[in-house]
């Protein structure tokens, strides 16, 4: 198989980077917008002083969302009343740590609603880097892998981005919909966000619960910009990972033809894939780790002025 990640121990400290400033061109709205917590609160900042700096990305932590929501939740295919709880799950942690979630209803095929989990940190509008990772399931499979794995990742990176300067230029997003759906098509959910927002760059989590090389893939149309940018923030951190053109298989797809820099970060084929076996054993936290290491390191690239 492919070689282990080299990540040195199983933490990561990031320096304080200020994010660029431009506008993005629009943001999905829904009917309400829940406060954020108390934490929020807690980090505005008077005049000259700053804010904190990105905190330590557990393994630990970020196993336990896949414990959750493969584990507890199970198999959440769009629509469905466990797909209802996996968002629950996932917009009351984001809330807990002061981010503004919402749930943002788009269509199914079949007429039914599914939601989207979008959060940010309550700031000023800015130019903001997409880090998503779908929710949803097969039926019939826990999704451990896919894509609990990729969930817990991102999850993990609001918790140590929480109350950065980092965070006011990343928007998190748990997409639903992203399989096949009864009647035909993928990616609703992504394609729904694509359609009414552009941020400036897109970064799809998805299957990266294996331990090994990371592939970095996209479909090989547009601006290759994204791709490149997270092959050097591997090279930075120490985490094997690797370039290859994919087909449309993840949520970078309706990012990359609507013409944002997207890339996908993916660990290979899984062999319990859409399968009852896609379980939490199946998954390693230093994959997790890994996945996060390489996120952390080029939000922290790409958000310097």
């Amino acid at each position: 198989m492919n070689p282990t990640p080299r990540v040195v121990g199983t933490v990561l400290v990031l320096a304080r980077l200020v994010p660029a400033c431009n506008s993005e061109a629009s943001s999905p709205t829904s009917p309400s917008e829940p406060a954020g917590s108390p934490l929020a609160a807690s980090v505005a900042l008077s005049p000259g002083s700053t804010l904190p700096d990105p905190g330590v990305f557990s393994s630990s932590r970020a196993f336990d969302h896949v414990r959750e929501l493969a584990g507890g939740i199970g198999p959440r295919p769009a629509g469905s009343a466990a797909y209802a709880r996996a968002a629950r799950y996932v917009h009351a942690r984001f809330v807990e740590l002061g981010y503004r979630s919402r749930l943002v209803p788009f269509e199914l095929p079949n007429g039914s609603t599914s939601r989207n989990v979008v959060a940010t940190w309550p700031s000023p509008a800015r130019s903001r880097i997409l880090i998503g990772a779908h929710l949803d399931t097969v039926p019939g499979s826990p999704g451990a892998n896919d894509n609990a794995s990729g969930v817990a990742v991102i999850l993990e990176l609001a918790r140590t981005h929480a109350g950065t300067s980092e965070a006011r230029g990343i928007r998190f997003v748990a997409f639903g919909a992203e399989e096949v759906q009864p009647g035909g098509g993928h990616h609703f959910g992504s394609a729904a966000y694509a359609a009414r927002a552009k941020p400036r760059a897109m970064v799809s989590v998805d299957m990266i619960g294996l331990d090994r090389t990371i592939i970095v893939g996209w479909m090989g149309i547009g601006s290759r910009k994204t791709v490149a940018a997270l092959l050097s923030a591997a090279k930075e951190s120490g985490v094997d990972a690797r370039e290859k053109i994919l087909p449309d298989w993840s949520d970078n797809g309706p990012f990359e033809r609507a013409g944002v820099p997207s890339a996908l970060l993916w660990t290979g084929d899984e062999p319990n894939h859409h399968e009852p076996t896609d379980v939490v054993a199946n998954v390693r936290r230093a994959a997790l780790l890994a996945a996060g290491t390489l996120v952390m390191t080029y939000v922290t690239q790409q958000l310097v002025l």
